[in-house]
């Protein structure tokens, strides 16, 4: 149901403002949210900061959601911009900064 409603919301704005153009996620070759989030995870295995940080992927329609523990704010980072490979739309990162024992 939010999907109709952001695709209608959108076609109402073009349409009041004129624009022709909209931006949809490729659904048109099947496995392409598989194929990926594979290419991510092997981009996030190969990472010596990351090849060990129980990470996980999932992209739906074009998002990448990574969730897992990492051991530092830099590698977060480094695992957000290594998600973006062809195709990705935007990053869901909610990976979490694992603190340690005190």
């Amino acid at each position: 149901m939010r999907r109709v409603w952001f695709a209608l919301s959108v076609a109402t704005a073009s349409l009041i403002l004129g624009t022709s153009s909209i931006a949809i996620a490729d659904k048109g070759s099947p496995g392409l949210d598989e194929r990926q989030a594979r290419q991510i995870w092997d981009k996030l295995r190969s990472a010596p900061d990351l090849e060990n940080d129980p990470i996980t992927v999932d992209v739906d329609d074009g998002i990448a959601t990574l969730e897992g523990t990492v051991y530092s704010l830099q590698e977060k980072k480094s695992a957000q911009q290594l998600a973006h490979v062809d195709g990705i739309l935007g990053v869901n990162n909610r990976l979490k900064i694992h603190r340690g024992a005190d």
